[in-house]
């Protein structure tokens, strides 16, 4: 019987030691991947502004001249500048893509010239539909800084025009 309950108390004993080198591996595995995994984005912020509001701004103060409202359309086949007083000009536009920097140039020029017409302007809006690019529409926040309107807003468009 003696024999029995010495065998009896070497099965009952368990080993407790935790094996914690797997765990460490699969840890030290996975820390690499996912490091490799992680997209790294750099961000930039472009300032833009909302549509002003005409009828708040006519009632804050009645100028000589009504306000220019220049904007820049942006449509299947051309770009259209037009503004309050001005002839509206068209640049054609090259396909979907991205315009060219004969296009930008001209487009500079374009709205250089529309706002010298009301000294004091520094706004514009660009109208783009929805298929439009989101470079093509920084493109032509860069042509109106360039032509000296800092404040660029921006606006949806549905219309299928020109």
């Amino acid at each position: 019987m003696a024999l029995h309950s010495r065998r009896a108390r070497k099965a009952l004993t368990v080993n407790t030691d935790l094996k914690l080198m797997p765990l460490m591996n699969i840890i030290i595995a996975l820390i690499p991947m996912l490091l490799l995994s992680a997209v790294f984005l750099e961000v930039k912020v472009i300032e833009t502004s909302l549509p002003r509001d005409a009828g708040a701004e006519a009632a804050a103060a009645s100028p000589k001249l009504p306000p220019l409202d220049l904007a820049v359309h942006v449509r299947r086949a051309a770009y259209i500048v037009e503004g309050q007083g001005l002839e509206p000009r068209v640049l054609p536009r090259r396909g979907t893509g991205l315009p060219d920097s004969t296009t930008m140039l001209q487009l500079t020029e374009i709205l250089r010239a529309g706002a010298a017409t009301r000294p004091g302007t520094v706004e514009v809006r660009i109208v783009a539909e929805a298929r439009t690019h989101y470079q093509e529409i920084v493109s032509l926040m860069d042509a109106a800084r360039a032509a000296g309107l800092p404040n660029a807003a921006l606006e949806g468009s549905s219309s299928e025009g020109v």
